[in-house]
């Protein structure tokens, strides 16, 4: 048994995830709901997050599969969130809304947490683990990874008492104009790694 695999795997979800980074959307997402739902956001988020954990053991076969490569994944998941990042923009996305019932599966739970890096690393953690136990530690390092995750979503909710209305509707803005240069990113990570540029 390889016990680094634990913590590699725990490490690099935990960085790539960022949870403190996307505490901020979770809070745009969040602000007309009450502490109870709240916390159910952030568990609904965390479980479709949880999609890693799927594409960790069985990603390459799905998406052999269905003939999808990794970088149609990442096309994908920059469009989902240029559509969201768009709303943000605008301050029309709050978990409140008829849409926004699916907000804490996308654009939190995928592709912001579970996005194409976090499945990627998850694919290819589990690919360097031969052993049964070793792909279980590396499974265990992920579930972790997604423990705090949860954590953090949850701790950011007081956040909202002091920034008020003025300060969500600010960081609303603010958090859509980067999730749009984030789109992006993940559309020109795909397009170069076509081109080989």
């Amino acid at each position: 048994m390889d016990w680094k695999l634990l913590i590699t795997a725990f490490i690099t979800l935990v960085v790539i995830i960022d949870p403190v980074g996307n505490a901020p959307v979770y809070l745009v997402l969040t602000r007309d709901i009450d502490g109870a739902a709240r916390r159910r956001f952030a568990n609904q988020a965390v479980l479709a997050a949880a999609v890693i954990f799927v594409f960790a053991f069985f990603g390459h076969y799905i998406l052999d599969y269905l003939g999808v490569s990794l970088q149609s994944l990442m096309v994908a998941g920059g469009v989902l969130l240029g559509i969201v990042a768009l709303d943000m923009m605008k301050g029309k996305v709050t978990a409140g809304e008829p849409r926004g019932a699916n907000a804490a599966l996308v654009p939190l739970g995928t592709p912001l947490l579970a996005g194409p890096g976090a499945v990627v690393a998850a694919m290819l953690l589990m690919g360097k683990s031969a052993a049964a136990a070793d792909k279980a530690l590396a499974g265990a390092g992920i579930l972790a990874a997604l423990a705090v995750v949860g954590t953090a979503l949850r701790l950011a909710g007081p956040l909202l008492k002091l920034l008020k209305t003025t300060g969500v509707d600010l960081l609303t803005r603010v958090m859509g104009i980067l999730l749009a240069a984030i789109a992006v990113e993940f559309i020109h990570q795909a397009v170069a790694s076509w081109t080989g540029h």
